[in-house]
């Protein structure tokens, strides 16, 4: 009977640890309700979760208490374990909340970021009023203790409904609509306007990269290094590249274009999505164990107009390969290729009825880059699971590569943009053999054999750059743009792999380490430049076409990488937005 009165109050323990963690998520995704039909399905997984594990850790140590103390013969409901316990959980609440508002700064509204704050704040006060209270009860007499036990559930009704209270009404953007019928302002560029052409890399590192052009390696990244103007890129988390490239696409932050996750997750029986989850508390693993759906994010859900919709709006064309967020394509002049493309052999997309190329006219052409490019791999890969998106990566690099160089030369646009997603797979899981990280347990053997796959792998990436380079022609604009690098996992972060995750897993970017850009063309100045952010990557590139550059987007015409006589013949031209 005494181990029961144990589970009793170890079961509390469990239920205001999951209240804390659903107050949260909620403040983490201010697009969700506050309502029965939202609120009720998150907190029951979080319960059958969290709760039941917070609970069985309370009885454990609750148990062992006992057995090296002896029978201290609690209570059903014992006012010292509750005291004690719900001081640490409120003191690992305003952590995790702290620590996620600063790493998720960039990805929530001003009011939600401060919101979470001030949530961490009072996460912090219910902690130390938890303490009092538990040091101030062994000296109370019986009858104080009967009103310590109504400020103790006071304050433990405080903690959770103070914070609930300060999370801010739910808001939705409108999705812009792409105008049939645009209105432009200003002067519509001649068809003979430069090119931009866009490389975009998952995962690339200038700190890699730079020292392998010393040693004379990458010739085509080395070329770039030295004729052409360089800088650290700023990204934003959660690292993912459907939130990375929507904001370097949009030149907005996750506020406004409401990409804030690669995937929705769907609680149980629940209707409602949840796009972020907390860092520093595992939620992750409720996708890997069934407590949440996962569903991965389409078109539909950006708020903010594209660079390539931008464009279309002027009468200007674009070629789309491989980007996040493009699926189903959008109806835009020119071309896209959804990068769902390169798995469109999956049972799952198989599914899925929505074409993932526009227009249908390039179905055949855009079928025969995929059977060239699902060949056998040219490198050693064998540690990239054989399941997942992460598998068929190199394989994409392919893909995306063979359709460029075939629609390029077919298709007169103004704008080519192309992804290879594959550095980041590959860096996820060689990154140690080549630079050992906190955990450095490879063998000689593994070394021999894996010691050269991610270099190797760079050096196919810089092949791929010199075929981008060939077709410029004196007017066009290179610009290659890494959207988050790649760095070793934390000594934490390798024993939890090793625990509960994949052993074979080694790289990361979930601390979004810094991406790079570099630009190259006649009109650009050689050097490194001051670090910019990913959402500089569209002002920049309507800037150089002589296009406006609207207010609300948040980055900012990076006039510093092009030559002064280019600056000279052209000014800043603003407006207010392109959205209608």
């Amino acid at each position: 009977m005494r181990y029961l009165r144990l589970l009793s109050n170890s079961v509390f323990g469990g239920a205001l640890a999951a209240a804390y963690l659903t107050v949260i998520v909620l403040h983490l995704n201010p697009d969700l309700p506050v309502s029965l039909p939202a609120v009720a399905p998150l907190a029951l997984t979080l319960v059958l979760s969290y709760g039941l594990h917070a609970a069985a850790a309370f009885h454990v140590v609750s148990v062992l208490r006992e057995l090296l103390l002896g029978p201290l013969s609690p209570g059903w409901v014992s006012l010292h374990f509750l005291t004690w316990s719900a001081a640490l959980l409120a003191g690992v609440a305003a952590l995790v909340a702290w620590a996620n508002a600063a790493g998720f700064e960039l990805a929530l509204e001003v009011s939600a970021y401060e919101a979470l704050r001030r949530t961490a704040f009072a996460f912090g006060l219910s902690a130390a009023a938890f303490l009092t209270l538990g040091v101030l009860q062994a000296r109370w007499e019986a009858g104080g203790r009967v009103r310590m036990a109504v400020v103790f559930a006071v304050v433990s009704v405080v903690s959770v409904a103070l914070p609930l209270a300060w999370r801010l009404p739910a808001t939705d953007r409108p999705i812009p609509r792409l105008s049939t019928d645009p209105s432009p302002t200003g002067a519509v560029p001649s068809p003979e306007a430069p090119r931009v052409t866009l490389v975009l890399l998952d995962g690339a590192s200038l700190d890699v990269v730079a020292p392998a052009v010393a040693e004379g390696r990458l010739p085509n990244f080395g070329r770039l290094l030295e004729g052409g103007a360089s800088l650290h890129l700023a990204t934003v988390r959660p690292t993912q590249p459907e939130t990375v490239w929507a904001s370097a696409m949009t030149g907005k932050w996750p506020p406004k274009h409401k990409v804030r996750s690669a995937e929705l997750h769907y609680p149980l029986a629940g209707r409602l999505p949840i796009g972020l989850l907390p860092d520093y508390s595992f939620a992750h693993a409720l996708v890997r164990f069934g407590f949440l759906r996962a569903e991965p994010q389409h078109a539909s859900a950006l708020r903010a107009w594209t660079l390539w919709q931008i464009l279309t709006s002027r009468g200007l064309a674009s070629g789309i390969i491989g980007l996040p967020m493009t699926q189903p394509p959008d109806p835009l002049k020119g071309f896209m290729v959804s990068d769902r493309f390169s798995r469109s052999d999956e049972p799952a997309m198989a599914l899925d009825e929505r074409p993932t190329v526009y227009p249908a006219s390039l179905s055949g052409q855009a079928r025969a880059s995929l059977a060239s490019g699902l060949s056998p791999d040219a490198f050693d890969l064998a540690l990239i699971p054989a399941t997942g998106a992460g598998r068929l990566a190199p394989a994409a690099d392919r893909v995306y590569h063979d359709l460029a160089e075939r629609l390029r030369s077919a298709h007169d646009v103004r704008l080519l943009a192309v992804r290879y997603p594959g550095l980041d797979a590959v860096g996820h899981y060689y990154l140690r053999y080549g630079r050992p990280g906190a955990i450095d347990d490879v063998t000689d053997d593994e070394r021999r054999r894996f010691g050269q796959v991610l270099d190797d792998y760079y050096g196919y990436v810089d092949e791929l750059l010199g075929s981008a380079m060939e077709p410029l022609r004196e007017q066009d604009l290179l610009l290659v743009v890494s959207g988050f690098g790649m760095e070793p996992l934390t000594f934490t972060e390798g024993i939890v792999e090793r625990l509960f995750g994949d052993v074979r897993f080694s790289g990361t970017h979930s601390r979004a380490p810094d991406g790079f850009l570099f630009a190259y063309g006649s009109m650009v100045a050689p050097g490194r430049v001051r670090r910019g952010a990913l959402v500089d990557i569209a002002p920049t590139a309507l800037y150089f076409l002589g296009l406006p550059v609207a207010r609300d987007m948040d980055g900012e015409p990076r006039t510093d990488v092009f030559a002064g006589d280019f600056n000279a013949e052209r000014t800043i031209t603003l407006i207010s937005t392109y959205e209608h």
